[in-house]
């Protein structure tokens, strides 16, 4: 996995999360001034990612006892 980041036609600063057969994850959604603030932001993705909770859209958290009823990990 990678994060790009690159500056836009705009002039914006923006960063790419890639999965590792290069097919794009997520985007930052919004611009930014600088590219120390897009690295920022692109820093604060890797910290917080691996505690982010999965949810369902009705709130429903999923996690390990959750997937472990399940019959194959679609995770």
């Amino acid at each position: 996995m990678r994060i790009e980041v690159y500056q836009d036609r705009a002039g914006e600063w923006r960063w790419t999360f890639y999965a590792t057969n290069g097919r794009k994850i997520a985007d930052s959604g919004e611009g930014y001034a600088t590219e120390y603030n897009v690295v920022r932001a692109a820093r604060r993705l890797k910290e917080l990612a691996p505690t982010a909770p999965i949810k369902r859209r009705d709130g429903t958290v999923l996690n390990e006892s959750a997937r472990a009823g399940m019959g194959s990990d679609p995770f």
